[in-house]
């Protein structure tokens, strides 16, 4: 079965990178859902910092 990928996805692995890529889909086959808390982990802080990011460059009106 072949799945469409639009330029979104072509893009997110070029930001990304292939090796990033590669180790997650391997992580994916290999271990399933049982990794789904890191990712949940991951997506949370990510927000947080991007979050405390923000405010300190509009507190400081400084960029990066």
């Amino acid at each position: 079965m072949k799945l469409p990928f639009g330029p979104g996805a072509l893009v997110a692995a070029a930001f990304i990178g292939p090796g990033t890529v590669t180790a997650c889909t391997l992580a994916g086959a290999n271990f399933g859902y049982a990794l789904i808390w890191a990712l949940v982990f991951a997506t949370a802080a990510t927000m947080v910092l991007q979050d405390m990011a923000a405010r300190l460059g509009i507190a400081s009106g400084k960029g990066l």
